[in-house]
């Protein structure tokens, strides 16, 4: 048998719903010199006998049976057997576009990469929809001058915590992941993002195909997500490996407040989907990581300078701990995300929060601008008036330096 040119690995644990629709797509490529490893992770349904079906039918696919674990040690056993010249992960529960192995392929040899990225559409299960909204999944922060060449970190550092750390959207060069000797972190979730930055900053050829190949599925009931449970507290160890990895940059230092800006605020977004008996539990976890304690590091006064609303975020979470989290949740969490847009968009002065008003005039005869409802409201010489939709989604990155 030919060898491989990709190992397609697939994590495997009580997916039956959704497995046979993610091993056709699989199976079903444009590109077929592939092997596909099911990693079997101790699954209690019916997914070990729909693999053994699909087995059957295709010797690609090949199964590994391991107790479970949880996804990042599955990956690892997945890399551990695997013998392509290339890396890629679905997860069993998602699907990808029927030329994705294909495109990324050829993207990889053409230009000399080590790291190949694709777009992604979220497919939400609740309402059976697409949704292409953030920039996050679609490749939105990388400009056109990204296309068709090879780039490395140096290249997004304005937009570093931006970029995608998903494993499943992305074609590795498995030398290259050899040589990093890059694992994923045993036992936790949110596994994602230490891998990534393990590799990230030691390759000088990473490259993107704008395409919309991998369908990543959302809002799944019985997802580790959906439940909010204590898992959630792993965000805290992830980010304190991931404060590890960043450190070993080069650019460590033009880096790190960039990054604690980013943890402060992916911080906050997880406090909406805990389960609200392990909230306090998570609040006194976040209160004592390195990446939020350390003042040699991360002094407050330089925090304050640069990132005035996330310091207030991080300040009422660090002091006042669960509840304060209530009250930044439901009356200052919208409002700091709101003044931040509007305090760095010159000419902006009066913000609008539900039956509060927040101003910050300077002419306020020649203009008023305020927030409502998704809505932006402008009134200029108080006699011309528009207005424009805002989602928050849709926030730019205002609070870097001036």
């Amino acid at each position: 048998m030919k060898k491989p040119d990709i190992s397609v690995i697939v994590p495997v644990y009580n997916v039956e719903k959704y497995l046979p629709e993610c091993l056709d797509s699989i199976l079903n490529q444009t590109f077929s010199n592939i092997e596909i490893i099911c990693v079997n992770d101790g699954s209690t349904d019916g997914s070990r006998k729909i693999l053994e079906k699909y087995h059957a039918k295709d010797s690609r696919i090949k199964i590994v049976d391991k107790k479970n674990g949880g996804l990042a040690s599955a990956r690892n056993a997945g890399m551990k057997v695997a013998i392509g010249d290339y890396y890629s992960f679905v997860d069993a529960d998602d699907w990808i576009d029927y030329t994705m192995l294909e495109k990324m392929y050829n993207n990889a040899i053409q230009l000399d990469t080590d790291i190949t990225i694709c777009a992604v559409h979220q497919f939400d299960e609740r309402n059976q929809e697409i949704d292409d909204s953030n920039k996050y999944y679609t490749l939105g922060f990388f400009d056109e001058t990204f296309d068709n060449r090879a780039f490395s970190y140096n290249d997004v550092k304005p937009f570093l915590m931006d970029v995608c750390v998903m494993a499943w959207n992305k074609l590795y060069r498995k030398s290259f992941i050899d040589e990093c000797k890059a694992q994923y972190p045993d036992g936790l979730i949110f596994e994602d993002g230490p891998f990534f930055f393990s590799i990230f900053f030691k390759t000088q050829k990473v490259s993107i195909v704008r395409d919309f190949l991998y369908y990543y599925r959302i809002n799944r009931i019985g997802s580790i997500i959906q439940k909010g449970g204590r898992q959630f507290l792993d965000i805290v160890d992830v980010v304190n490996l991931m404060y590890e990895k960043i450190k070993e940059a080069p650019d460590y230092e033009d880096m790190k407040y960039i990054f604690f800006r980013k943890k402060v605020e992916d911080f906050i977004s997880r406090l909406d989907n805990i389960n609200p008996k392990y909230r306090h539990e998570y609040v006194e976890k976040i209160r004592k990581t390195s990446v939020l304690t350390n003042y040699e590091e991360f002094p407050p006064s330089m925090v304050r300078g640069r990132f005035r609303y996330n310091y207030t975020l991080f300040d009422a979470l660090i002091k006042g701990g669960n509840r304060c989290y209530l009250k930044t949740k439901y009356s200052l969490k919208t409002m700091y995300k709101t003044m931040e847009f509007l305090y760095y968009a010159e000419g902006f002065y009066t913000l609008k929060f539900k039956d509060k008003i927040l101003k910050i005039k300077k002419i306020p005869s020649l203009l008023d601008i305020y927030y409502y409802n998704d809505r932006i409201y402008v009134s200029i010489l108080k006699k011309i008036k528009f207005d424009f939709e805002f989602k928050y989604s849709e926030l730019e990155k205002f609070n870097e330096d001036d």
